[in-house]
């Protein structure tokens, strides 16, 4: 638990200074409705950080943010000249072609720069858990005096940021204000970005705002609600990733994922009226059993038509229930299948060994001998090369029993699902028919 505390803790310092000033700006960018500004300024950031890659130096020196701050400062520009053209096109398009563009442009920036794949890589998902105690110094003191300008001029960026006919009448001041919001915002992008990633960067910024913006239209409750949940969620996908062995910046997106998902079903389940909340409960209830039905018709469709293909649903199907693909093997076969399952994760069981070893000795700050490592890697690849034979045997008696099953499975499951999509879809019929007849007057009535 110390080890884990130890490497956690300040990648958690990181992500809490991040969610702070991310979900304020993220609330900005719901309000002008322009929520993909993060993400166009995020890859205009990466552009900036890939040419200063391209020319030798690293995206986390002065030099690197230095390009990175110049790329978002010509994006705060353009992103500040599109509101004049909103009357006619939206926003949002302009905002895309920005992406887009920065996106085409990295690519042909890293495809002539050695190691190009790898820095594309990390611009993507970051390495939030690499961060020093001198990075979360520099970002905290950044990001508190970006939160001190914004607090002192709150209420003309709030106004403008209200609608796209501000309150403010004044054109050149709603530039102004336009350009230090977009300005600040990508300075932030670009102070993050080489530590988060493009990724969890727009995660921590939409995310959390999106969730507080569900539950009220008050900017102090939306900002306290955007503020607790992007600080759960990233001690969560922060968790996630240690327990795991994840990469660090997909699980924290991952876990922002969810908790959008979560937040939704709580709205709509928990806090609505007593009597939408009953609606909401049938149309979730409906909704689940025809994925599931629809999902089942799909997958015993397939097992008929390609047995040896994999079966997800039938292999759940079997691993739940204990009917697994024995009852479709002779008794040989059945010896075979499982010598072979037992090999197969004696082998996996070695190659789990290695790398918690490996893990354990990188986690706690004395890395392994590069001697150790090559005979560690060795030996990871001979029991991987064992652990593949044995799964191709596997796999071939897997595709008999398949072929063996799949009319007296696959047939009646099909029916099964069809009949009781049929049955889901009568209420909907009853009302079409309702409504047509409703609509066609009866004889004799002028």
């Amino acid at each position: 638990m110390s080890a884990a505390l130890s490497l956690l803790l300040l990648p958690f310092a990181a992500a809490v200074v991040f969610v702070l000033i991310h979900a304020y700006l993220g609330i900005h960018v719901l309000r002008r409705n322009i929520v993909f500004a993060d993400l166009a300024l995020a890859q205009l950031s990466a552009l900036g950080a890939t040419i200063a890659f391209a020319n030798g130096y690293s995206p986390t020196s002065p030099a690197g943010f230095g390009y990175a701050l110049l790329a978002t400062a010509a994006g705060a520009a353009l992103l500040t000249l599109t509101r004049g053209l909103a009357r006619h096109v939206s926003q949002e398009a302009f905002v895309g072609i920005v992406y887009v563009v920065a996106t085409a442009a990295t690519i042909l920036v890293v495809d002539r720069s050695p190691q190009g794949a790898e820095h594309v890589k990390r611009i993507l998902l970051g390495n939030i858990l690499t961060v020093g105690p001198a990075e979360v110094a520099q970002v905290t003191a950044l990001y508190a005096s970006i939160g001190v300008l914004h607090w002192l001029v709150r209420r003309p960026l709030l106004a403008v940021s209200s609608e796209a006919q501000p309150a403010v009448r004044n054109g050149l001041a709603i530039w102004i204000w336009d350009f230090l919001f977009f300005l600040t915002l990508g300075v932030v992008v670009a102070s993050s970005v080489t530590t988060a990633g493009v990724l969890l960067v727009f995660s921590f910024l939409i995310v959390p705002a999106v969730v507080g913006s569900i539950f009220s239209g008050n900017v102090r409750v939306v900002l306290a609600i955007a503020w607790c949940v992007g600080i759960l969620a990233s001690a969560v996908g922060l968790a996630g990733s240690y327990v795991l062995d994840l990469p660090t910046g997909a699980a924290m997106v991952t876990a922002f994922a969810f908790a959008l998902v979560l937040a939704g079903a709580a709205k709509a389940l928990i806090f609505a009226a007593a009597a939408q909340r009953r609606a909401n409960l049938r149309v979730a209830a409906r909704t689940m059993m025809a994925l599931a039905l629809m999902f089942t018709l799909a997958s015993s469709i397939w097992l008929m038509v390609n047995p040896t293909a994999d079966q997800p649903l039938a292999a759940a199907v079997e691993e739940a229930t204990g009917l697994g693909l024995k009852r479709f093997l002779s008794a040989s076969e059945r010896d075979t299948y499982e010598s072979a399952t037992r090999d197969m994760a004696r082998f996996q069981g070695e190659v789990d060994q290695l790398n918690a070893r490996e893990r354990t000795a990188r986690h706690q700050g004395a890395p392994l001998p590069d001697d150790e490592i090559r005979r560690i890697a060795s030996y990871q690849q001979s029991f991987n090369e064992m652990a593949r034979g044995e799964r191709f045997v596997q796999e071939v008696l897997r595709g008999k029993a398949r072929a063996r099953e799949r009319w007296i499975v696959g047939l009646p499951a099909a029916l099964l699902a069809l009949l009781g999509l049929g049955l889901l879809s009568r209420p909907y019929w009853r009302h079409r028919s309702g409504r047509r007849d409703v609509r066609t007057p009866r004889p004799g009535i002028a």
